[in-house]
């Protein structure tokens, strides 16, 4: 399980890094809120998000995710007036935790909330197809395992994840590609139709004129 750290202050970035490695988890720092966009791709199951960032307020960094992504989210600042812990909130924002907080206490809040949200959920079974997301591995009923491109996996993890929103082409070619490959909309055509081909048409659902959701 990948958790992004968001967090301009260096050493409290490496040292809650450190502890969340020890117990097993990946992780990915980032010091703005541009190397967090660049970093958030559908890996990421958790966010720890600073506010006070160089390049901006993290409440921006979550407003953009909100639009495409409901990975949680714990906001970790020093600021406590309530206006502040009103709109981390109104963002949809998990928890907010005030500085300064022990990394051991940030590690056990972050397990615990990761266990809430991930209960032996990696494994799904939908339209006779058995998903492993942590291995990237699937198979029909019989046990056959089925070919799918990372790339494939990937998109269909990150509809799977969001399955209660309907993602727009742009949200999931910057998820998937990179902001950079935001304005090369068919590129998810043959991908689409490859997964649809490998598995059946239901599985990806396209929303007219909005994009695309996942076919629970």
């Amino acid at each position: 399980m990948a958790i992004l750290i968001v967090e301009d202050d260096v050493t409290q970035n490496n040292v809650l890094a450190g502890f969340l490695q020890k117990e097993g988890f990946t992780t990915a720092q980032a010091y703005t809120i541009a190397q967090a966009s660049e970093l958030f791709t559908p890996d990421i199951q958790l966010i720890v998000l600073d506010l006070n960032l160089p390049d901006g307020t993290g409440l921006d960094f979550l407003q953009k995710i909100r639009t495409h992504s409901n990975v949680p989210v714990i906001v970790l600042t020093a600021l406590d007036d309530e206006l502040t812990q009103l709109n981390v909130f109104d963002l949809k924002a998990d928890e907010y935790v005030d500085k300064p907080v022990s990394p051991l206490i940030m590690t056990k809040r972050i397990q615990a909330l990761m266990n809430r949200i991930y209960p032996n959920n990696n494994i799904i079974t939908i339209h006779g197809f058995c998903f492993d997301f942590s291995k990237y591995t699937l198979s029909d009923v019989n046990g056959e395992v089925i070919p799918l491109t990372s790339t494939e996996f990937n998109i269909i993890k990150l509809l799977h994840e969001n399955k209660t929103l309907t993602l727009t082409r742009e949200a999931i070619i910057e998820s998937i590609w990179g902001w950079q490959y935001k304005d090369e909309i068919r590129i998810l055509d043959p991908h689409i139709k490859n997964i649809r081909k490998k598995l059946c048409p239901e599985i990806i659902i396209t929303v007219k004129g909005i994009g695309y959701r996942f076919g629970s």
